[in-house]
């Protein structure tokens, strides 16, 4: 999955272009390309779809609410396709990082002042690793997790949910 932000749309001055925009990159797409793979990952015998939603998809956060509402539809895809697909051994689900060392997440990482701000949301006090997430995702596609499917997985360093 993608991801991209904008400005909330729905406040003064956004437009429903934005909001659009938003969804169709951050949900569409990915259901789009989840149907695309799902005959390829049917015959396999043992297919895998991961989602990357956000943990902003659970708790939305100020300036970022368009883009927090795309990341719990999200989900709530990975929920619907679970059941969907179970019958061809399909497995899906979902990871929801916090904040990881990212370009995407530089607004919030590259100045010290916000980072300290931002931090003290965050139980573990640190930001997290791609590492962290691409370990969370290769349990996830594991025959570890063979009996998992339509779950989304936080990763976040503990930050508490409100969803």
């Amino acid at each position: 999955s993608s991801g991209i932000n904008a400005e909330w749309p729905l406040r003064p001055g956004g437009d429903e272009k934005t909001w659009g925009k938003i969804f169709y990159n951050n949900v569409t797409c990915s259901a789009l390309l989840a149907a695309k793979f799902t005959p390829f990952l049917a015959q396999s015998g043992n297919g895998n779809i991961v989602f990357v939603s956000s943990v902003s998809g659970f708790c939305p956060m100020p300036f970022i609410g368009a883009y927090s509402v795309s990341k719990a539809a999200l989900m709530s895809l990975t929920k619907a396709l679970s059941v969907e697909l179970a019958s061809a051994n399909v497995r899906v689900n979902c990871i929801a990082p916090g904040i990881i060392e990212t370009d995407f997440s530089s607004a919030l990482t590259s100045n010290p002042e916000i980072l300290k701000k931002t931090l003290n949301n965050v139980p573990m006090r640190r930001v997290g690793k791609p590492d962290e997430c691409a370990g969370a995702v290769a349990f996830l596609v594991s025959d570890d997790a063979s009996y998992i499917t339509g779950e989304t997985v936080k990763m976040d360093g503990g930050i508490p949910v409100r969803f």
